[in-house]
């Protein structure tokens, strides 16, 4: 088990090496929902909790200028 164990640290301290450094954006991941309109009516009248999520989601996009 030790035979292993300077290999090993070495390993590590090669992938911790490998971390980005660019700056990241807001709007990583993100994207607009934008489901069809009968989609729409359809989440309106089943599930307003879900449609006001989407609402949200969309508002937080525009106000951080994702699109």
């Amino acid at each position: 088990m030790k035979r292993y164990l300077l290999p090993m640290l070495l390993l590590c301290a090669v992938i911790s090496g490998c971390q980005t450094t660019t700056k990241q954006n807001v709007c990583d991941g993100f994207s607009k929902l934008t489901p069809s309109l009968e989609t729409s009516v359809f989440i309106l009248k089943t599930d307003r909790p879900f449609a006001n999520q989407v609402a949200s989601h969309n508002a937080f996009g525009k106000t951080r200028k994702c699109w």
